[in-house]
């Protein structure tokens, strides 16, 4: 693949051109920093507010109590400060009693609101964090279903029939060492925007990205009748879309690319991996190694596909078989074909 000579590494799904520079970095970072730390202080001041509304109600109304005594003792009576707190007749008592109770209803009013508020607001940072992070993964309207919870995701491991797709660059290490690495990062950028399209538009879950390599998972998360097909579809239309991509470079005078695909389909466990500090959805098992070496065997153009995908494709396809490929780790060679494309 040329993965571990050209030296990238390319974060999910996001464009290449936006990691800033060191210099941007430093200052970026420190003032990043200072705003987060301010929010978070000015998240807990609200949050101790919220939480304490009936108590400052009835702060507010101990504090009106004893202003309408001191007013009373000034002004309209002679009665001791003691008389006017306690009252010097029950139309006073209950009228404060009153306006204590007002106060007090008002604060549990207000903490309950402030707390609905807060929680509603927390909900919708979750809600959004849980978007973004799917939509690394996910088309749009699948990463939607995921947040609103029509679309459950477990976060345990689970056995998964699924079809696992590999595509990647050939020549990629012949491109990276004779071009500036801007410019391989450029090509990159647009070479996954033009891909990925494609593969959500079959609704295809993007596993990762590995240098010049991407890998894609059809019946995990989500699960379709057709996902084999699915695949082939996208494997195709990645094809027939470098075309219109290669054009556009030899018309800036630039190289063309070619890739080779792989597919594969059988059992795997499907689930979230990493570390407590960092997770994500991925899929592990012999039905990803193996469709990365029939990536790996596939000729410029090429799309090789395994016998367990070729039986479930309904006849769909014109395919062709190849000579079996060895594998390590396997004792018999993996009956394999070459899709043809219309």
């Amino acid at each position: 693949m040329g993965l571990k000579n050209a030296g990238f590494r390319v974060k999910e799904h996001g464009p290449l051109s936006d990691v800033p520079s060191e210099k941007h970095h430093a200052g970026g970072g420190c003032l990043g920093v200072t705003a987060m730390i301010a929010t978070k202080k000015k998240a807990k001041q609200n949050t101790f507010v919220a939480e304490h509304m009936l108590l400052i109600g009835a702060v507010l109304a101990v504090v009106y109590w004893l202003i309408d005594s001191f007013m009373s003792l000034v002004m309209f009576s002679k009665d001791s400060l003691l008389e006017q707190i306690l009252g010097s007749n029950l139309d006073e008592i209950w009228t404060r009693i009153v306006v204590l109770c007002l106060f007090a209803i008002f604060g549990s009013h207000a903490q309950y609101s402030l707390n609905e508020r807060r929680k509603l607001a927390e909900k919708m940072e979750r809600d959004a964090a849980m978007r973004e992070r799917f939509q690394r993964l996910l088309s749009p309207d699948l990463a939607e279903m995921v947040v609103s919870g029509e679309l459950r995701v477990e976060k345990g491991g689970e056995d998964r029939v699924a079809t696992v797709l590999f595509v990647d660059i050939r020549g990629f290490t012949a491109i990276s060492e004779n071009t500036h690495a801007s410019e391989v990062l450029q090509l990159l950028n647009d070479y996954y925007e033009t891909i990925v399209d494609i593969v959500f538009s079959f609704e295809g879950t993007v596993d990762k990205f590995i240098g010049d390599a991407m890998m894609v998972i059809w019946g995990a998360p989500v699960q379709h009748a057709d996902d084999p097909v699915r695949a082939v579809q996208a494997a195709l239309g990645i094809q027939r879309a470098l075309v219109s991509f290669n054009e556009k470079r030899l018309a800036k005078g630039k190289s063309p690319i070619e890739v080779g695909i792989g597919i594969n389909t059988g059992s795997l466990v499907a689930g979230y991996i990493g570390s407590s500090r960092t997770m994500s959805y991925s899929v592990i098992g012999d039905t990803v190694n193996t469709a990365s070496r029939l990536c790996s065997a596939a000729q410029p153009g090429q799309i090789i596909i395994s016998d367990n995908t070729r039986e479930r494709l309904n006849d769909q396809f014109s395919t062709e078989p190849l000579e079996p490929i060895k594998a390590k780790g396997k004792y018999h060679p993996i009956k394999v074909y070459a899709i043809v494309p219309d």
